[in-house]
């Protein structure tokens, strides 16, 4: 039986449910919001063992090794000899999200939500378990109920700004992101993200402008995101500029070098600037990093084709057309 079928009554309803759903598109920006969602759910501080746990060294050693697999068997076990235990059902939402399993994520914490009502920190969990599984109509009313209990934490003002986005209501994502920012001066995803929406408005100056504050915030952070300088570069490429969106795109393959959307867009530029050798590797580098990514194909096989390299390019085109193929048909 999968772990999914181990939860019982309405759980396995919502599960059906969700397992309906066509599923997470690990597309750019998916990835960027899998990392973001990681970053911010909290998960990792809380993974403390609930008392009367039947196996409890053998769950620490799962949670130490980040075993997750294993520590889920155990928890999901524990809740089958406890239902009602609120502190097992909540690690497993953890440990699930931790696991890249929004579904069963959601599923532990609506259960335990059912028994007693979530913490802060655990409702902003399910929001954004539900926010993983592309269901912000379901993380809405909790992250405007968490918004309601403590109006300045921006946290909440940034994930529904993030939702306001996805619907594209961009001026209502604005005034968020802008609330965001003026109480967090530094806050990076929120500078990009406001970026991207003056984007969508068509507000350019504006948006590179945002940019380059989010770049500079970015800088400064322990852990840099790729995304700020990729976003920038990506913009003033398209602008016809190809110096700075270079230096920028070094930055983004350095801050994360299996990102294969940098890769390609460094790929684009260098080949802009007649580098070719460079931007060949560069576009290589795009391929290898995430194998169903058809575009940097379509980039070698041009590139090729001018280099009278027929073979190369015809091979290259083929392997273009056939994961854009792929794409295509696992599209709903």
């Amino acid at each position: 039986m999968t772990t999914v079928g181990r939860w019982h009554g309405a759980q396995t309803a919502v599960a059906v449910a969700f397992l309906l759903l066509d599923g997470l598109s690990m597309t750019a920006r998916a990835q960027e919001r899998a990392r973001d969602l990681q970053d911010r759910a909290g998960a990792v501080r809380a993974l403390q063992v609930p008392t009367g746990m039947a196996d409890s060294q053998a769950l620490q050693r799962a949670l130490h090794d980040k075993a997750w697999d294993r520590a889920e068997a155990l928890l999901v076990s524990e809740a089958d000899r406890r239902p009602r235990d609120t502190q097992v059902l909540v690690l497993a939402g953890r440990v699930f999200f931790l696991d890249g399993k929004p579904l069963n994520a959601a599923i532990a914490l609506k259960k335990a939500d059912g028994i007693e009502a979530l913490g802060a920190e655990e409702r902003l969990l399910l929001a954004l378990s539900y926010i993983a599984m592309q269901q912000g109509e379901w993380a809405r009313p909790e992250l405007e109920r968490l918004a309601a209990s403590d109006p300045g934490n921006v946290t909440y003002t940034y994930w529904l700004g993030r939702l306001d986005y996805d619907k594209s209501q961009y001026e209502a994502a604005v005034s968020r992101f802008q609330t965001v920012t003026a109480r967090e001066p530094n806050h990076v995803r929120a500078w990009d993200n406001l970026a991207l929406c003056y984007e969508a408005l068509n507000r350019v100056d504006e948006a590179v402008h945002a940019y380059e504050i989010a770049v500079a915030a970015n800088r400064q952070a322990l852990s840099p995101s790729p995304w700020p300088p990729l976003n920038l570069a990506m913009l003033l490429r398209q602008r016809g500029e190809l110096i700075r969106p270079e230096a920028l795109l070094r930055d983004a393959v350095r801050y994360d070098e299996t990102l294969a959307r940098a890769h390609y867009e460094l790929g684009v530029v260098l080949e802009h600037r007649g580098e070719i050798a460079a931007a060949i590797g560069s576009l290589q580098r795009a391929a290898a990093a995430n194998a169903t990514y058809a575009e940097p194909y379509y980039a070698l096989a041009r590139i090729f084709r001018r280099r009278g390299q027929n073979s190369d390019a015809d091979a290259a085109l083929a392997t273009f057309e056939r994961l854009k193929d792929r794409r295509t048909s696992a599209q709903p």
